[in-house]
């Protein structure tokens, strides 16, 4: 437990309210199977070639409201933004794996700004 990070910088954002789903795109939902509109969600860094696509993000589940860890859709997240996190469950679950983590408030907000220029918004 001595080795036990107290905080850590993350890329955070919430779920979108309405997403567009299905043939065409034609019908729309509120938030996602797992997460509800407006759920926060702490985003990992990049983890594949996708162009940040599909991510990986800590958030309270839909069903449960216990934290869990999937790889969603960046485009179903709206209001980037960086954030210190304190929370043990989430610092747990974001460094669990030996995947790579942000390693500044500089790097994340870096990250937002590529988010911001790739973004756009005539795509539903």
């Amino acid at each position: 437990m001595a080795n036990q990070i107290s905080s850590q910088w993350c890329l955070v954002g919430n779920i979108k309210d309405k997403r567009f789903y299905g043939p065409n795109g034609l019908e729309e939902r509120a938030g996602t199977k797992h997460f509800s509109a407006g759920t926060k969600v702490f985003c990992l860094p990049v983890k594949w070639g996708d162009g940040y696509e599909k991510i990986v993000v800590v958030g309270r589940h839909r069903g449960s409201k216990k934290f869990s860890k999937m790889i969603i859709r960046s485009d179903w997240i709206t209001n980037w933004r960086a954030k210190v996190v304190y929370s043990p469950e989430v610092i747990r679950l974001l460094t669990q794996d030996e995947f790579r983590n942000w390693a500044s408030e500089k790097e994340v907000k870096q990250h937002i700004e590529i988010i911001k220029e790739n973004d756009d918004p005539s795509i539903p």
